[in-house]
Order: structure tokens, then C-alpha cells, then sequence
């Protein structure tokens, strides 16, 4: 794969890295944990930290570090002994680290640590505060404490249409919203993040002029706001938040390409979002509070008033959960709650000028039941597990006077806030056509993937799948190849989101069995080498398995095992589906390999056979090679 071209979507979580021995390297004799840390208002004990020329190590293995990078959605990839430790994020983006280095890389960038990474009794150790930095985290001092605070990492504009989206991304998933709004000016407020992005920057874009930033808060509990100087008559989209966690905002004709809206605004308006100054209405939450219960948790929001509310939840893994009070005012402090049991935290906030926004953290897809009362709103949360297809995913009622909640949405995939992956159902994958196998090489056309000495991942991708794709037949499975011939899936110079969707659909439109990409690795230097199983899905699980045993077993490249990302093409297949990195192109002794018609021969040879150990014999049918 290409480090620089349209498939930078999933580009740096396809990089688990073979791993070199480590050399030795000197640690202090003390362990003990010098500063107490705090991420996301909990305590985050660290028990694997040594100081290091006056600054913090850490553990790769340490548990309280591991916790960290689940809440964030990263991944860790490495292997006892060996020297690369590589991170990757939600974003997603690979950090990688080398034992007796001191330089690293985040991303496609090299920075400098003030240490080199180190082993200490067999469990690689790497500088704490760069590695929290490469999370988009900041270590901020708050008195004794240090707040890992998340950050509003980067705000991109982008070319779509004719018109232009904005597109911000942070360590977590963002909580945006449109503070005021006129003819030429947005304000949006950007919750629990702090940023170190520039001030002011000057736009040349469709609609756009000027960005300004600047933060506000505390360490705890910041707020940056982001001024978007617009084109006077420039209509805009509703803030959204994609299936990546990103905040994205569409101005002209982009806004016919947004995700799904937030509550504030149904996805299908494409008006300006203009707010109707405050008035008082007399409503105003007065207070929020929670304890614990035998059941679960229970939170009862004291209401003045009558009101309408909704609340929605999204879909898991998220599990967020929050309910919108309108035509409010918040009569209490904002506030961060820590609950108990199934709720881990209770957020309360003016979510618009007239919209008060109680949203819960939950642990799981915990059963939620919401009640109005003439007094406000009570909330149960069980630690019973919902039923993630048939558990109501929205409702809405009022309160006070005439106190009722209305019948909440049900089953139906639209009822969700944002669409759901095929994943999310509860229901498993059923293959219309048993005997249908997707081989998808990876490339194509108009992009070339990673190059090196004359040699194309395009062309090599296409050879290999060709072979699989013969070896499969002969065994009685019906094929279809995304592409047979050097071209582009949706067209020359598409973008990565349509190439991409247009390999999937093949698959899913079909109703395939399987789905297999293709692909061959490349890094920014020549040391990362060897073999990596891609998938997403609990259903891809035991099909990549099966696959990665056979090619650790045949190709003689180092085994990176299987590796969980959020690959495009393996997230948005509805059937199980993998992505395998064959080799690096940009590593001497890969290139050797991949090279070699023989052992591209292997390759197909290892996956048709992993196939077979995972499905066994293709069901009766007549053989049909398809594309």
C-alpha cells in the first residue's frame, strides 16, 4: 500500500511491523509511581513507570496503560524480546517506537524522544509522554495530579462537490455543537477538548474564509471553540459526528454528502441553521443526581416546568446514551458526574441556547428505562444487557403538567442516530450465495500503491489474486474479483470513500460467503518486515485465524499474527472478511520475496488453504469462475 494517495483512510492501521531482537539498554532501580494521573475524570493507575534521564518510562504491558488505549479505540502491537512497538489509533495512525532509538514515528513524521525505548526484564518500556502526545492526549499538572486532557488534534477542509466539508478529529469521539450562528459566522463549541492548534488561519475553500480557535475552561474540564468565518449566503449541513468518530460539517453542495445529523437538526435539512435567539421560557434544569441501586443506577434531572425531551443512544461499541431537554435553561453548574455500576459518567450541559443534554457513559449496551414525571425525568440503568437489534434506540415525551412518554423507536436500523455497521447486528451473516468468494486486489488504475525498485503493489496484488482466484475454482468455489485488469473499481482519481464502498458493495450485493483484500505493505524506511492478517468483525475472527496459520506456516516472512483495525473494506463488509499485508515492499528481503513468481504462487496457496480449513469444502452447486 501507498503511504501518500486515496487510501490514506485506513492507510496507517495496515502497518503491524515485523519485529527486530532488542539490544540492552540501562533502567533505574525505582518503579514507583511519582504523579497520580487522571484521564476522562478517573484515576489511571500506572504500575509498570521508571524514570528515565529525569523522565517517565513506561511499560508496554502495563495494565493501567492497556485500559488507556482500549478507551481510545488503539491497539498495541508487540511481541516479547523484540525491538518495534507499535501503537495504533482510533484515527487511525501507527506510533512506532524502536528499542535503543530515540527517534520515532508518528505517522509518516519523525520526531525525537529524549530517551531511547528500552527492555526491563522482557517487556519493552517507551517515553510516557510522547506516546500520550502521539494519542493526542496532553499531560496537563493540575495540583498533584496530571490530566491526560484529550485534544481537538486537527481540523482539515476538504474539496467535495463543489462545495467543502470540514472534517476535526481528537482522541475520543467528539462532543460538538453550534454555539450561535448568523449569515456569515459559526461558532461551534467543542467539549473536553483543549488544543494546541494555530489560532487563525486564513481558508481557501468553497464557502469558507477564516477559522479561528482559541480554549477556554479548565484543565479539567476545557472547551475550545472553533469561529468559522463564512461567505456571506454560504448554507451549511448539521454537525455530524461519521462511523470514524470524526466531526464533520458540509457548506454549499457538500452538505448533500453529510453522515447523520445530531439531534439539533434532521440530516436531510440543508438550510442555514440559523438559532432563534434565547427566550425565557421558565423551564430550567435545576438538578441532576445519581446513586447507586441494587439494579444498576438511578438518575433522577429535577425539571421546572413543562418541557418536551428526547433521547437517543448510539450504537456499540460507543454505548453513549443521552437525553435533550428542549425550550430549557440550565438552572445548575454544568458538571461531569462519576456514577457507578453500568453508568461510568453523568454529563450535563447546555447543549444549545434553548437544549439541555443529560448524556451518560455506560460500561455496556445496558437496558435504559426513561420516565417523566411532573417534576422531570427519572432514569434506570440496568446491568442487564439490551438486545442491541430490538432495544429501543430513541424516544421522546413530555414533562410536567401533562407528563407522558411516547412509544419509542424499535427495531428499525434508521431509529439509530448514526447508521449502523454490519456488525452491530445481532442477527449472524447469512450468505445468499454460500459458494461466492470476493477476491479484492488491492489498488488498481489510477493508483499505483506502494512502489519500490520497478515493482507495483497494483501488479502484484492482481497476480496474486489471480492465482488464488485459480486454485479456488479448481476446488469448486464460484469467484469474483473486484478487478481483473489494472484499473480503478469506481473510477480514475475517485475518491478513497467511493473506491473503497465500490469494492464492498461487489461483496455485498452479492451475498458472498467471503471477502478477501489483497495488499502489500510499505513503510517510510526499510527496517519493518514480515506478514499481517487485517481484521474488523467478531465474524472475521476464526476466518483470519485460519488464514494467518497457513501463511506463518508457508511464506517464511515473519508473522505479525492477526490484527484488529478499522480498515474500510473489512468494516464495512457484511460477510466475514479479511485484509492480508503479504509483505513490505520497502523491506530488502520482502522485496526479494514478493519478486519471485514462486513465492507469490505460496501466497495464494496459504490463503485458498486457510479458506478450506475455515469452510471446509464449497456447498454442491455448478462451477461458475464468475469475474
Amino acid at each position: 500500500m501507498s503511504w501518500i494517495n486515496r487510501y490514506s483512510v485506513r492507510i496507517f492501521s495496515a502497518l503491524a511491523l515485523a519485529l527486530f531482537v532488542a539490544g540492552g539498554a540501562s533502567v533505574p532501580a525505582s518503579a514507583q509511581q511519582r504523579s497520580a494521573y487522571v484521564f476522562a475524570g478517573k484515576p489511571l493507575t500506572f504500575s509498570h513507570l521508571y524514570s528515565q534521564n529525569g523522565r517517565e518510562a513506561i511499560g508496554i504491558n502495563d495494565p493501567g496503560l492497556r485500559a488507556l488505549l482500549e478507551a481510545l479505540g488503539a491497539t498495541v502491537t508487540w511481541q516479547s524480546g523484540e525491538r518495534y512497538v507499535l501503537v495504533t489509533t482510533a484515527q487511525p495512525i501507527v506510533v512506532s517506537f524502536a528499542v535503543g532509538d530515540t527517534r520515532y514515528d508518528v505517522g509518516p513524521v519523525e520526531q525525537q524522544a529524549p530517551f531511547a525505548p528500552f527492555i526491563k526484564n522482557g517487556e519493552a518500556y517507551v517515553p510516557l509522554d510522547e506516546l500520550v502526545r502521539a494519542l493526542d492526549l496532553a499531560p496537563k499538572r493540575d495540583g498533584s495530579d496530571v490530566v491526560l486532557q484529550p485534544q481537538l488534534a486537527g481540523i482539515d477542509i476538504r474539496s467535495s462537490g463543489g462545495g467543502t466539508q470540514l472534517v476535526a478529529h481528537a482522541a475520543v469521539p467528539i462532543d460538538a455543537h453550534i454555539v450561535s450562528a448568523t449569515g456569515d459566522r459559526i461558532v461551534l463549541a467543542f467539549e473536553g477538548l483543549g488544543t494546541t492548534l494555530e489560532r487563525s488561519r486564513r481558508v481557501q475553500a468553497s464557502g469558507l474564509r477564516e477559522i479561528d480557535i482559541r480554549t477556554e475552561g479548565t484543565v479539567r474540564d476545557p472547551r475550545t471553540l472553533v469561529t468559522l468565518a463564512l461567505v456571506p449566503g454560504t448554507a451549511h449541513g448539521p454537525p455530524s459526528t461519521d462511523d470514524q468518530r470524526d466531526f464533520t460539517m458540509g457548506f454549499g453542495s457538500a452538505i448533500a454528502g453529510q453522515p447523520a445529523a445530531t439531534p439539533e437538526q434532521p440530516a436531510d435539512q440543508t438550510a442555514t441553521v440559523t438559532p432563534a435567539p434565547a427566550q425565557a421560557s421558565g423551564v430550567t434544569v435545576d438538578a441532576v443526581t445519581g446513586s447507586a441501586t441494587a439494579a444498576g443506577y438511578h438518575i433522577t434531572i429535577a425539571v421546572s416546568g413543562n418541557a418536551t425531551y428526547e433521547w437517543h443512544r448510539l450504537r456499540p461499541p460507543d454505548n453513549r446514551w443521552y437525553v435533550d431537554i428542549h425550550e430549557a435553561s440550565l438552572g445548575m453548574a454544568p458538571s461531569d458526574q462519576t456514577g457507578e455500576g453500568p453508568v461510568q459518567t453523568v454529563r450535563v450541559r447546555q447543549a444549545a441556547d434553548r437544549t439541555v443534554r443529560v448524556a451518560l457513559s455506560l460500561t455496556d449496551y445496558d437496558t435504559v428505562d426513561v420516565r417523566p414525571t411532573d417534576s422531570g425525568l427519572t432514569i434506570d440503568v440496568s446491568g442487564t444487557a439490551a438486545d442491541v437489534a430490538n432495544a429501543p434506540k430513541s424516544g421522546s415525551g413530555t414533562i410536567g403538567s401533562s407528563a407522558i412518554a411516547n412509544a419509542p423507536a424499535g427495531d428499525s436500523n434508521d431509529a439509530w442516530k448514526f447508521s449502523p455497521r454490519p456488525e452491530d447486528s445481532a442477527k449472524p451473516y447469512a450468505a445468499q450465495n454460500p459458494r461466492l468468494i470476493v477476491i479484492d486486489p488491492g489498488h488498481g488504475g489510477s493508483d499505483g500503491g506502494t512502489v519500490r525498485g520497478g515493482l507495483e503493489e497494483k501488479n502484484l496484488t492482481l497476480d496474486m489474486a489471480k492465482r488464488l482466484r485459480t486454485l479456488l475454482v479448481g476446488r469448486g468455489w464460484q469467484v469474483t474479483m473486484t478487478r481483473d485488469t489494472d484499473k480503478d473499481v469506481f473510477g480514475p482519481y475517485d475518491s478513497a470513500h467511493d473506491e473503497l464502498q465500490a469494492r464492498v458493495d461487489i461483496g455485498n450485493h452479492a451475498g458472498a460467503r467471503m471477502f478477501v483484500s489483497i495488499h502489500v505493505n510499505g513503510f517510510i524506511n526499510a527496517g519493518p518486515h514480515g506478514t499481517t492478517t487485517y481484521y474488523s468483525k467478531p465474524s472475521d475472527v476464526p476466518f483470519a485465524k485460519d488464514v494467518e496459520r497457513r501463511l506463518a506456516t508457508t511464506l517464511g516472512t515473519s508473522d505479525d499474527g492477526i490484527v484488529k483495525s478499522k480498515l474500510y473494506v473489512t468494516l464495512h463488509s457484511a460477510m466475514p472478511a479479511i485484509l492480508v499485508e503479504t509483505a513490505f515492499l520497502t523491506n530488502p528481503d520482502d522485496f526479494a520475496k514478493l519478486a519471485s513468481a514462486d513465492w507469490r504462487q505460496k501466497v495464494a496457496q496459504a490463503i485458498a488453504d486457510g479458506i478450506g480449513d475455515y469452510a471446509g469444502a464449497p456447498p454442491a452447486g455448478s462451477q461458475d469462475s464468475g469475474q
